[in-house]
């Protein structure tokens, strides 16, 4: 089989994370669940044990990944390319996602 040279791009999944809808949806999310869970015993106790038991299951399915991501990074480099180019077309189609989130939501109030 033939190799294929792929032009770099950078990480699709950086790229959306850094997207200001998507990085303030984020913060505004965080923040109501801290704040949640840090006013209400119960829920604390429980979130305290949800998380303890993602992080083992994240550390296990990490050590397993890895293995496979060596052995599939010719076809992950494909991917992220082609991930990189729809969203390129998304960005230019949906320019909301350049606004964050408390930007779409005073508009979306003076609009009603």
């Amino acid at each position: 089989m033939a190799s294929v040279e792929v032009a770099p791009c950078q990480n699709v999944v950086t790229r959306v994370v850094s997207l200001p809808l998507v990085s303030s949806t984020y913060d505004l999310v965080s923040s109501v669940y801290s704040s949640t869970k840090d006013s209400h015993p119960y829920i604390k106790s429980v979130r305290e044990v949800a998380e303890m038991g993602v992080k083992t299951i994240t550390s296990v399915a990490l050590t397993g990944a890895m293995l496979l991501i060596g052995k599939l990074e010719p076809q992950t480099a494909i991917a992220n390319d082609l991930a990189c180019k729809g969203l390129d077309k998304i960005e230019k189609k949906l320019p909301i996602l350049h606004q964050p989130s408390e930007q779409i939501i005073a508009t979306a109030k003076n609009c009603s």
